[in-house]
């Protein structure tokens, strides 16, 4: 079910509303062909729960109207009762609100679902994917380069002396040269590339299709933007990088930020403001 989900989750609001909408005739058909044998009316409310959580308020008025009128149509046929305005007020508009008020409340609690699920892989300072967001990717990304045979690259940004940046200037000049950093990334890398804010102040960024000499030139410019964009606001902050090429893929993904991890350190530990690179290879 998750994964036909997954494939509805991609397609058109139009194509899920059609979709819905035979599903509501089918359920009237089999309503109408099984009479009082079998009572399928509260069926009816299915197409409703599927339209209205991939639908909007709008189009959830107009599916409830469409709804109430084939089910009242259904009943007719089946005699239960005929036209006219008792049982259109009695029946028709009991149903109708019944539906309407199923898919507001359906609506609502997929509005909450959507943006909690977005908070909870997303930093609430700089609105990059955090460490959960960044391994759903990684995870992703994995699988695809195991089935297409595809590398990637890995680069893991640590800020040296971003705590003096707290202590001498406070945590709001803190937080904006974090929501700095953020914004240059995003704007010097592809879309196709993922980035994520996973500590305080550490960045990873996943490459995909990336092999060295792209990999090389896209950190490099970013370096080069980071480090006029701090010279602008006059931060006396620069930047540790580890790089790593995955022309090997790592056995999961905490061993491939592991990688990258030991070789930015090994950066920081050594003179700092520099990048180092590696090529992994070690596939045993």
């Amino acid at each position: 079910m998750k994964t036909i989900f997954s494939i509805l989750d991609k397609r058109s609001k139009s194509f899920n509303w059609l979709l819905s909408l035979i599903f509501l005739v089918f359920i009237a058909l089999v309503d109408i062909a099984t009479g009082d044998i079998i009572s399928f009316e509260m069926f009816f409310v299915l197409p409703v729960v599927f339209a209205s959580w991939y639908g909007s308020n709008k189009t959830n008025i107009v599916f409830a109207t469409i709804c109430t009128i084939i089910w009242f149509f259904s009943e007719i046929l089946m005699g239960k009762f005929d036209i006219n305005i008792e049982s259109i007020f009695y029946e028709g508009v009991p149903h109708f609100v019944v539906f309407l008020g199923l898919a507001v409340l359906i609506t609502n609690f997929r509005d909450v679902h959507r943006f909690e699920a977005i908070a909870a892989d997303t930093d609430s300072l700089t609105g990059l994917l955090n460490k959960r967001g960044l391994y759903a990717e990684l995870a992703n990304e994995l699988l695809r380069c195991i089935r297409y045979n595809r590398i990637f690259s890995l680069a893991y940004l640590d800020i040296d002396n971003f705590k003096n940046i707290n202590d001498s200037l406070g945590h709001l000049a803190g937080d904006k040269l974090l929501i700095q950093v953020a914004d240059c990334l995003k704007s010097s890398l592809r879309a196709t590339d993922v980035i994520s804010r996973i500590g305080g102040d550490e960045f990873i960024c996943l490459l995909p299709e990336s092999d060295g000499e792209t990999a090389k030139k896209a950190i490099e410019k970013v370096r080069t933007i980071l480090k006029n964009n701090m010279a602008s606001n006059h931060w006396p902050v620069s930047f540790s990088v580890g790089l790593v090429t995955f022309e090997k893929l790592p056995y999961d993904i905490k061993e491939a930020i592991e990688i990258a991890d030991t070789l930015m350190y090994s950066v920081k530990n050594h003179k700092k403001n520099d990048i180092a690179y590696q090529v992994w290879q070690d596939c045993d």
